[in-house]
């Protein structure tokens, strides 16, 4: 088992009780390709802890930082504090293809829920085609409704719509970083990363995270898929997401218990990443889109009072290939 860790348009929300459906006219979908365009700059962010000898949250400044990527410095462009308080949303696909795996992401979303703290709250949806997207839990830190509503996810046939899942989602996040900008949103996707048959395209969900500091974490449970071209597809989409909105990508290739475990920890993974107080930003002075991994690493000083800090930040993190 390989785990690698790679560190609607102007949507109207109408909820019925905690229930919505997204049905759409099937003969007005444009399915299209994104239109090409020139690349745009490889913009990197990521989530940075920092603790002091007594591994408590300490505060810092940008002059107090450095930051590497595959050893060359970067010039921080971006550096905000959050609170220490989550705004989540739980995106599961439920298409056929995630049949073997639903029983096991139940059981790792309850292990979720259950690390979660009282002022952390929860979203869940569920999606299958672009016609099936429901909100099966709305927003609470209430775990047993939580826990409820995991037990209610089950599989259904249909072309899988990920992008469309993620987008009416992205606005629930986004909406609730309006109203409090200090608080952490992020969107947590557990899905094999095969987008069929969304409405929506790629470029319109990550203009939606221009400007925001909301992520999108995604599980990829790709090791069901039927070729290597399409888990290489799958692959390259995940690590787009986690590029484009400074979540991060768990590539999980397994069977049975092996993938129940690293499901847990993966999960673990994100929710420590999230505990962290700041988002850090910059350009990258490597432009190129080749599908790499990268190492990052930071540095910092010492506290005002010549107390040793410790910084920690992702390991590496991957810019999709572009298409030739």
């Amino acid at each position: 088992m390989k785990v690698s860790r790679i560190i609607f348009a102007s949507l109207l929300l109408c909820l019925f009780g905690i229930g919505f459906v997204h049905s759409q006219d099937n003969s007005k979908k444009d399915k299209s390709k994104d239109n090409k365009s020139a690349p745009k700059p490889v913009e990197v962010k990521a989530n940075l802890m920092v603790l002091d000898a007594d591994g408590k949250f300490a505060d810092i400044k940008l002059e107090d930082l450095k930051i590497y990527e595959d050893g060359t410095e970067q010039e921080i462009t971006y550096l905000t504090k959050k609170e220490n308080a989550l705004n989540i949303g739980l995106v599961m696909d439920n298409t056929g293809s995630m049949r073997t795996q639903i029983e096991r992401i139940v059981t790792a979303g309850r292990t979720f829920v259950g690390n979660l703290r009282p002022q952390d709250e929860i979203f869940l949806v569920r999606f299958v085609n672009s016609e099936k997207i429901h909100i099966v839990q709305e927003w609470t830190s209430n775990k047993t409704l939580l826990s409820n509503a995991l037990d209610n996810m089950y599989i259904e046939g249909g072309a899988s719509a990920i992008t469309d899942g993620l987008y009416l989602s992205a606005n629930k996040i986004l909406e609730r970083e309006k109203a409090d900008k200090a608080k952490r949103g992020a969107l947590i996707l557990i899905s094999d990363g095969e987008d069929r048959d969304s409405y929506y395209k790629r470029e319109q969900l990550f203009d939606l995270f221009k400007g925001s500091d909301a992520q999108i974490f995604t599980i990829g449970l790709v090791g069901e898929l039927p070729s290597e071209s399409v888990r290489k597809s799958s692959v390259k989409f995940i690590n787009q997401l986690a590029l484009e909105t400074g979540g991060a990508a768990f590539i999980l290739q397994g069977k049975n218990k092996e993938i129940e475990n690293a499901l847990v920890q993966s999960l673990k993974a994100i929710l420590t990443e999230l505990n962290s107080q700041y988002v850090i930003g910059y350009t990258s002075t490597n432009q190129k889109r080749d599908g790499l991994s990268r190492k990052l690493t930071v540095q910092i000083a010492d506290g005002a009072k010549g107390e040793k800090l410790q910084a920690f930040i992702r390991e590496s993190f991957v810019v999709p290939e572009e298409k030739k």
